[in-house]
């Protein structure tokens, strides 16, 4: 219904965007960690029926969880999460691995040129990877590649974000939690202004956070 009607702001779309908040995401919402959660969720209803192939640049309760249980068992799509972390990623390999979710340990931080580059499109890239310094070489890198990018931790300009962002002429940055997420997209104008919408109706219905 959300995919069908987006850009709506009926009672009625309103109360079907609350419901699947409501399914997916504890309330109140997690304004730090998962404060991407909300975006995430928007881009996947949004990109449902292209069910085109995620990449998760580093793992999370918040995203590595939340992606496998939507993306991978209710959409039947492609996920690639990848962390620096060896034991962080066991955590989550362990019970969610299969020929859907792979799983890829970054032993050097050069290893990330490469993250990625086996496919030719990506439907959602997630940037949320270690070091943070990283973050803006691969939101550069990945800008051809990816419909749209998801950046956690864009309340501050420690990692230089703006750097990369300025190459997607497409981009939100969503401030209704403490910790900032941004959205961009280079190449598709509408996907991006949906998801906007999607994520200003939670401002206007005041979502608990």
């Amino acid at each position: 219904y959300i995919r069908n009607h987006v850009p709506e702001s009926s009672h009625r779309f309103q109360g079907h965007w609350l419901r699947l908040i409501k399914h997916y995401i504890s309330l109140p919402l997690d304004g730090g960690y998962g404060s991407h959660k909300l975006a995430l969720l928007a881009a996947l209803i949004l990109t449902s029926q292209d069910g085109g192939p995620i990449l998760e640049m580093g793992c999370g309760y918040h995203s590595t969880n939340f992606l496998h249980q939507i993306a991978v068992n209710e959409q039947k799509r492609f996920v690639l999460s990848t962390d620096t972390d060896y034991e962080w990623i066991l955590k989550f390999k362990t019970n969610m691995s299969s020929s859907l979710h792979q799983f890829r340990f970054i032993n050097l931080i050069s290893e990330w040129n490469g993250i990625g580059n086996d496919r030719s499109r990506w439907s959602i890239v997630l940037i949320d990877h270690k070091p943070g310094e990283r973050r803006v070489l691969d939101i550069i890198r990945l800008v051809n590649m990816t419909d749209i990018l998801i950046v956690h931790d864009t309340e501050t300009n420690q990692y230089g974000y703006e750097r990369g962002l300025f190459l997607y002429p497409y981009k939100y940055h969503y401030t209704y939690l403490s910790t900032g997420t941004d959205i961009a997209s280079k190449s598709n104008a509408t996907l991006l202004q949906n998801i906007k919408h999607l994520l200003e109706l939670t401002i206007s219905m005041k979502i608990p956070k």
